[in-house]
């Protein structure tokens, strides 16, 4: 008898883990839910570029000290699959109210080609967040593929000074000896590969940065002719 109640019990016991198992596992999903909604928005927009169909969604961000929006192009073939082609930062603020690492995108489309415009800043006191600008071209072939054509690039990767380590330092001062230029050398590969463009100098660098605000400022037109 005594064997009896002891097994009734242990069931009860187990059925009323499993019922506490079954609704916290409910309340995780319905966190995870929402907290994934919380953190990505998306909207979507379908284009035609010559006679090929592309999809761009735009996705919103906001986690922990990062908010911003970035843009994905996708390309969609005769059966409606999807496939991604590039992306953009639109953009990105993070850091703190008074001191923020800024990046701000903007893209155009003219027939076949597609022209990315990207400018990182930042505001208030900090030294290492980077400045500069990147212009990246790609065109639709006749076959419909895109391609990359051209990308430009002038990044300051802290404020003047900062790192006197970096070859950095020889943007603003030209190197005069061999180890001098190999820093130079070392740091312009660095950005390059990071940033995925051709550096740019001097007056170049200068019509590279106008060019970027020039093209956000464009956006900015654009988004007021809409309201």
């Amino acid at each position: 008898m005594k064997e009896l109640i002891l097994i009734s019990w242990r069931t009860e016991l187990y059925q009323e883990q499993i019922k506490w198992y079954n609704k916290s596992m409910k309340i995780l999903t319905l966190l995870f839910i929402g907290f994934t909604q919380f953190l990505f928005a998306s909207d979507l927009t379908q284009i035609t570029i010559g006679k090929q169909n592309f999809s761009i969604v735009t996705e919103t961000y906001d986690i922990y000290n990062s908010k911003g929006e970035v843009m994905k192009l996708y390309k969609e073939d005769s059966n409606g699959k999807l496939t991604y082609i590039l992306g953009l930062t639109l953009k990105d603020n993070t850091g703190t109210c008074s001191i923020v690492k800024i990046q701000q995108g903007a893209y155009e489309i003219n027939g076949t080609d597609i022209m990315l415009y990207s400018l990182w800043d930042k505001r208030g006191r900090i030294d290492d967040a980077p400045y500069g600008a990147r212009i990246t071209h790609y065109k639709m072939l006749e076959d419909h593929a895109v391609v990359k054509k051209s990308s430009y690039i002038y990044i300051e990767s802290s404020s003047k000074g900062y790192n006197e380590d970096s070859g950095m330092k020889y943007l603003f001062t030209p190197p005069q000896t061999d180890h001098e230029k190999e820093e130079l050398q070392a740091y312009i590969e660095e950005v390059e590969q990071k940033y995925e463009g051709t550096f740019v100098f001097d007056s170049e660098a200068r019509d590279l940065i106008t060019e970027v605000k020039e093209a956000l400022q464009r956006k900015m037109n654009r988004r007021w002719k809409r309201k």
